[in-house]
């Protein structure tokens, strides 16, 4: 199961905590046949939801950029999650991706990804007339995520055995 979050939604009525955005949920993830670079595993799914997919695309007017981070979960196979769960998009709003682990009984991510999306870049791009060629994400607004514990210098090969596991793990 896929999971993509927004973590940097704006507050709403006067409050100053940011929100998370559910952006995406996809479910029923196989192995296939084809491998990536003689090793890895690539999966694949024909479904698209229960939560389907929503591009980033953070306000022009935001006075930050923001983090999204896509997990990879093990489905269980008592999974019981269904796309009218996340029909109306403002039930989206505040997913605590903690609860939802507990209550359908996730264990931790076996994959994940992160970048950052700046609304403002792409407010600059407009204002020049610059096209981005991304549908609308400027390419230089990715930067590293380090999140709270900081920057880790690992080896190169370490990341590559990492990186195989994760997928290979399925």
């Amino acid at each position: 199961m896929f999971v993509m979050l927004d973590l940097d939604v704006p507050p709403q009525n006067g409050s100053t905590t940011r929100r998370v955005l559910l952006h995406a949920m996809t479910t029923g993830f196989k192995a296939t046949q084809q491998r990536i670079n003689g090793a890895a595993t690539l999966l694949a799914t024909t479904e698209t939801g229960p939560a389907t997919y929503i591009g980033p695309g953070p306000p022009a007017t935001d006075t930050i950029a923001h983090r999204y981070v896509q997990l990879l979960f093990r489905q269980p196979t008592t999974l019981n999650v269904q796309a009218s769960d996340f029909a109306d998009v403002m039930g989206r709003f505040n997913f605590d991706i903690t609860t939802f682990m507990a209550e359908n009984q996730l264990g931790a991510p076996i994959a994940g990804n992160f970048f950052q999306v700046d609304g403002r870049a792409n407010a600059t791009a407009a204002a020049s007339g610059t096209a981005t060629g991304s549908g609308g994400i400027a390419r230089s607004t990715l930067v590293p995520f380090e999140g709270v514990a900081g920057r880790r210098e690992v080896a190169l090969g370490l990341v590559g055995v990492l990186g195989g596991l994760a997928v290979l793990v399925v």
